[in-house]
């Protein structure tokens, strides 16, 4: 074996190179951090995996510059519709409105994705992309993780790092090497999955859920004549003779008549999981994505959760490397995660269950449906895919309101922050987002001569915007770049103005960590305190030349 030692110091290593990997690697690097990829495979995945993205997502990738491409080549703003025995439609369902800036949900394609974070990835300055090799030990001490790799032509190197992120899917090398078992278990039903091109079928924006109690069927339309049709397999169903192009041929000519074999772009046979890892973190290394959940794909929840554990991971890492975290801000990672990754896996789990149901569990659920449109809150809480609940870190790095913080901005502590347009003094309208920087923020909340509510020290590093109502007339004082005009009344509404003026501490994820009065702020910093320093915090500006 040819042996090399190359060793190479950085921040953060990220072992897989797959979306998640690289939207933690692009998160950090972006903010300065020096982070090594380890990536087996030369190129990006050409398959198309995941096809369900949420708004949140979109969130994240625009903080990368690439939500707007990848909205391109995405069926946006989509629904789904359940339907039951004799094809009859059971339920039709959409997302309520999504209060971040982004379609709620919407289908697109996973190679796209792919291409553009590893074309990102391959050009980023700060990030050492060790493409075609893969991780073959991991070792760490009290300072450091040292992981060995080996090339595809048998030589090996160590790359050093302060930390670690096992990014590397559901049978992560990672994972196991840091001894951390899966809890859970593995559904018995197996699916065919067929992606097709060039389909010429009229499609509406919804998936379709087709639990017709013979071979249930899910189609999930996409732009550009893409398609994906999934099959439950039956009892006496074989995988290698399902997956013969006779027998896919077969089963996809009533959704695409004038196939071809080139129009498959892939048909294989899973089996869905339902697994945890029993931690996130040992010592200085972590699990984000599939190495740390796996979980059925009818909720098309799995690539939405490894993105957010991307986000939340990045932020907190950030703060580690620049000396103003405490040890509570990184076990924190697990209980904001773990916890919601937990309920994706049930909820993912339910769905599938409705979808799969035959005999007389079929004709159970259609009535179950039946009686539920009698009952318009169980309605309204099914069609608008309340179900699939969003991440609530109240429990984790957030602050419980005081009784004088204004009931509507109360209810949005530990919550994505919502994004308005906002209007900048000379009159141009932008979302929110675009104004906040890479960090931590303060949005300060009230009318004309309020003065400033967060006047503690301990948010000297942070940026400060103030937000005024629609109609508000800017006074001398307020033309600067952080006075802004809350156009949608997300914050403040003219018609409903708030009686004190309150200040919103925002997260690097977009999260609110808390809302408080003067009254309260006090108490605020304190509890905020035994996480992060933010008298020290550093405010960066997104390079542009690294987009």
């Amino acid at each position: 074996m040819n042996t090399q030692q190359n060793n190479t110091d950085v921040d953060v290593v990220v072992v897989g190179g797959g979306p998640v990997g690289l939207t933690l690697a692009l998160l950090l690097a972006d903010d300065g951090a020096r982070i090594s990829v380890i990536e087996s495979m030369t190129a990006p995945g050409d398959l198309p995996r995941a096809i369900s993205i949420a708004d949140e997502s979109f969130r994240i990738l625009d903080r990368l510059g690439l939500a707007d491409t990848l909205k391109a080549e995405s069926y946006l703003d989509t629904g789904a519709r359940y339907f039951g025995l004799g094809d009859r439609m059971l339920a039709q369902s959409k997302p309520s409105p999504s209060r971040t800036g982004h379609p709620a949900k919407s289908q697109f394609d996973q190679p796209v994705l792919e291409q553009l974070l590893w074309d990102r990835a391959v050009e980023h300055p700060a990030i050492d992309f060790r493409m075609g090799e893969r991780a073959v030990a991991i070792t760490q001490d009290e300072t450091s993780v040292t992981v060995t790799t080996r090339s595809q032509d048998g030589v090996t190197s160590t790359v050093v790092g302060s930390w670690l992120a096992g990014a590397d899917g559901g049978r992560s090398f990672t994972r196991d090497a840091l001894g951390v078992p899966l809890v859970g278990s593995t559904q018995e039903e197996r699916w065919v999955v067929v992606d097709l091109l060039n389909t010429t079928r009229e499609k509406e924006p919804y998936a379709e859920f087709h639990g017709n109690g013979d071979r249930p069927y899910v189609l999930v339309p996409g732009i550009k004549g893409r398609l994906r049709l999934e099959f439950m397999m039956l009892p006496g169903d074989d995988a290698e003779e399902i997956t013969r192009p006779e027998k896919i041929r077969e089963l996809v000519l009533p959704f695409h008549p004038q196939v071809t074999p080139e129009d498959v772009r892939r048909a294989v046979v899973y089996v869905a999981h339902r697994r945890l890892a029993k931690t996130y973190r040992v010592g200085r290394a972590f699990l984000v994505g599939d190495a740390g959940h796996l979980m059925p794909p009818f909720s098309g929840q799995g690539l939405n959760a490894g993105l957010r554990d991307a986000s939340n991971l990045a932020w907190k890492l950030r703060a580690v490397l620049d000396g103003v975290a405490t040890e509570r801000l990184l076990d924190s990672y697990e209980s904001e995660r773990r916890t919601h990754a937990k309920k994706m896996v049930r909820i993912s789990h339910i769905t599938g269950s409705i979808v799969m149901a035959r005999g007389v569990a079929a004709v159970a659920r259609d009535v179950v449906f039946a009686v539920a449109r009698l009952f318009p809150p169980v309605h309204a809480y099914l069609s608008g895919m309340r179900f699939i609940t969003p991440p609530d870190y109240a429990a984790g790095i957030a602050v419980k309101p005081g009784r004088e913080v204004d009931p509507r901005l109360a209810e949005a502590v530990g919550k994505a922050m919502s994004q308005p347009k906002v209007e900048s003094a000379e009159g141009t309208a932008s979302p929110l987002d675009a104004h906040l920087g890479t960090g931590w923020a303060i949005l300060e909340l009230g009318g004309k001569g309020t003065g400033q509510v967060a006047r503690n020290p301990f948010w000297n590093g942070v940026p400060r915007l103030r937000l005024r109502p629609r109609g508000h007339h800017r006074g001398p004082e307020e033309t600067g770049p952080s006075d802004l005009i809350d156009l949608t009344g997300a914050f403040v509404d003219p018609t409903r103005p708030l009686e004190v003026p309150h200040a919103v501490v925002v997260r690097p994820d977009r999260y609110v960590a808390g809302v408080f009065t003067a009254a309260d702020e006090a108490r605020v910093v304190a509890e905020l305190r035994t996480y992060v320093d933010l008298s020290r915090s550093v405010d960066r500006s997104r390079r542009k030349e690294n987009r």
